[in-house]
C-alpha cells in the first residue's frame, strides 16, 4: 500500500513500564536501558527491511506507556491517514479474534484502519492482494471506497468482488402469518432483482479500469455472517469497506456491519473512514462522545 499510494511511513514501538505484583512501577535503570537499546535495534531492522521492500524511507518512533494510548496519540500527532495493526501482538494468536491492544485502539480510532491477520509464524514474503471483496449496501458511503479499491486492484492485478446482501425473511413471533411471510419474501425477491441491477451497474462502470470484476448478490438471514462466509468461500485476500453504511450513526466510529467484521473477519480488513471531522465535532457538541475522524473519500466526491 505504501508503494501504491506513495505513503510516508512511521514505525511505532511502545515500551510498557515494568511493574511489580502490586502494580507499582519498577525502577531498574540498567534493565530499562538494555530494553530500550534492544527496542531501538529491533526498530532499525524493521526500518531497513521496510525500506528495501517498499523503496520508501520510514520514520521510527520509540514510545513509553500504555500501547493503545500511545498508538492513538502518535497517529493523531503525525496526522496518519491509515493505522496498520496486526490482529495480535507479541502475546501471539489466541482464542480471541483480536488482541487486547487492537481492541482498545479500534474502540477510539479516528481514521482509517487496516487490520492484518496474525499467524503462528511470521511470513517473510510480501503477499499482494489478488481478490478484493467490497460490500455495498446501495449508499454513497459504501461506494466511497471504490477509488481506493480501483487503485489497489490496478497496482496488483487483483480481481474485485462487488457484493450486496439481501436480508432473507425468517419466521418469528412478529412474522408468523403465512401471508405476511410470503409478502416479506416477495419483497426480498424484488429487492434481490434491484440489487443485481445495482451491483452490475457499478461493475460495468469500473470494468474499463479493472482486470476483472464480478457482481454478486447474496440472500441471507444475517448480512454480517454472509460476508464472513463469502470471504472464506471466495478465498478473498482483502476486504475493503467504509466505516459506515446507509444507516449512518455519526456517534459511532464504525457501523454495526463494519464493527462485526473487524471483530470476526479472518481476512485482512481495510476500513476507510467516511465521516468528515466537522460532522462528528457537531455531534460531540450535542452531547455525543464520538472521537474526531478523518475522511478518506467523502461520499459526495464519488
Amino acid at each position: 500500500m505504501a508503494r501504491t499510494f506513495g505513503a510516508r511511513l512511521t514505525l511505532l514501538h511502545v515500551m510498557q513500564p515494568s511493574v511489580d505484583r502490586s502494580g507499582a512501577p519498577m525502577t531498574d535503570a540498567l534493565a530499562w536501558e538494555i530494553s530500550r537499546q534492544e527496542a531501538m535495534s529491533y526498530l532499525a531492522r524493521q526500518q531497513q527491511a521496510l525500506a528495501q521492500a517498499t523503496g520508501r524511507p520510514a520514520e521510527v518512533r520509540l514510545e513509553q506507556g500504555h500501547p493503545a494510548e500511545r498508538i492513538i496519540a502518535i497517529a493523531r500527532e503525525v496526522g496518519a491517514d491509515l493505522t496498520v495493526l496486526a490482529s495480535h501482538g507479541e502475546g501471539g494468536v489466541t482464542a480471541w479474534n483480536l488482541g487486547s491492544t487492537v481492541q482498545q485502539v479500534l474502540a477510539v480510532a479516528r481514521g482509517s484502519v487496516l487490520v492484518a491477520r496474525s499467524t503462528a509464524a511470521a511470513t517473510p514474503t510480501i503477499v499482494s492482494p489478488k481478490r478484493i471483496l467490497v460490500p455495498l449496501d446501495g449508499s454513497l458511503r459504501t461506494q466511497s471506497v471504490l477509488p481506493t479499491v480501483v487503485t489497489l486492484a490496478q497496482a496488483h492485478a487483483a480481481e474485485v468482488l462487488l457484493v450486496h446482501v439481501v436480508t432473507e425473511p425468517v419466521p418469528s413471533a412478529l412474522l408468523q402469518d403465512p401471508a405476511d411471510l410470503a409478502l416479506a419474501r416477495e419483497l426480498a425477491t424484488r429487492l434481490e432483482a434491484r440489487a443485481r441491477a445495482y451491483v452490475e451497474s457499478i461493475r460495468d462502470q469500473l470494468a474499463f479500469d479493472l482486470v476483472s470484476a464480478r457482481a454478486l448478490v447474496v440472500r441471507h438471514a444475517d448480512e454480517r455472517q454472509s460476508l464472513l462466509e463469502l470471504s472464506q468461500r471466495e478465498d478473498v485476500s482483502l476486504v475493503v469497506l467504509s466505516a459506515h453504511g446507509a444507516t449512518c450513526n455519526p456517534a459511532r466510529t464504525y457501523g454495526s456491519v463494519t464493527a462485526h467484521l473487524l471483530s470476526y473477519s479472518l481476512v485482512p480488513l481495510l476500513v476507510l473512514q467516511d465521516l468528515p471531522e466537522a460532522e462528528l465535532r457537531l455531534n460531540s457538541q450535542e452531547g455525543e462522545h464520538a472521537p474526531p475522524l478523518r475522511s478518506s473519500h467523502p461520499p459526495g466526491d464519488v
